[in-house]
């Protein structure tokens, strides 16, 4: 338990961090959904990994109880980074499985 924050604060944050990841992904031109069809795209979009690594990155400040004196300044800095991490890293540790050609009938 994280003593001395109350847990409409701690929602707020989670909640901050999340839009700000959104709406700063959205300003680096990452598209706000993959391409159709939805269920077999691997490509990164602002819904989705941006605000799941926000909400990761947030629980892991509180995990390590990182407060500054000011409410919201570490959902800001999570929400920006997230969005950063997402556009520029995010490729490089989680790289696009290899195309399979399971459906083609030539034998290369």
């Amino acid at each position: 338990m994280i003593v001395g924050i109350h847990e409409i604060y701690i929602l707020k944050d989670y909640i901050l961090a999340i839009i700000i990841s959104i709406l700063i992904a959205y300003a680096l031109k990452i598209p706000l959904l993959p391409k159709k069809p939805y269920r077999f795209s691997f490509q990164k979009s602002a819904l989705f990994p941006t605000p799941i690594f926000a909400i990761g990155f947030m629980a892991f400040a509180q995990v390590l109880n990182i407060n500054l004196p000011y409410e919201g300044v570490i959902a800001i800095i999570v929400g920006v980074f997230t969005a950063f991490f997402v556009k520029y890293i995010f490729d490089f540790l989680f790289p696009l499985p290899p195309e399979s050609n399971l459906g083609d009938d030539t034998n290369e």
